[in-house]
């Protein structure tokens, strides 16, 4: 059985290229399909389970310590990753992930 409950990385490593865009009145947002990649990697990375679903909301400000969830379908039904953007350079972001089954 896979498990996926408890995993944690540090942020330094998780870092997703070109994840944000321009909003409407010029603030930066984090694209969603970029960020449900992240999760994609993360999760496929720390237990060989690749999620096909992930699910990050969209048009959330891209600011350190911005927090939100991402869902997924995992082998023991559904998870959450709880992300974390620590840090942002140009267009790259570093998130700090934790993902745990959902109740």
């Amino acid at each position: 059985m896979t498990q996926l409950v408890g995993f944690r990385l540090g942020a330094a490593v998780f870092i997703v290229l070109m994840a944000l865009q321009l909003g409407g009145c010029g603030d930066p947002t984090l694209k969603s399909d970029a960020t449900a990649k992240t999760v994609t990697d993360f999760v496929s990375q720390k237990t060989k389970f690749k999620p096909n679903d992930v699910s990050c909301p969209s048009g959330l400000k891209a600011k350190v310590g911005e927090e939100f969830d991402c869902h997924f379908t995992g082998p023991d039904g559904p998870y959450t990753a709880h992300m974390k953007v620590t840090k942002i350079d140009g267009d790259n972001v570093e998130f700090d992930i934790n993902t745990y089954l959902s109740q």
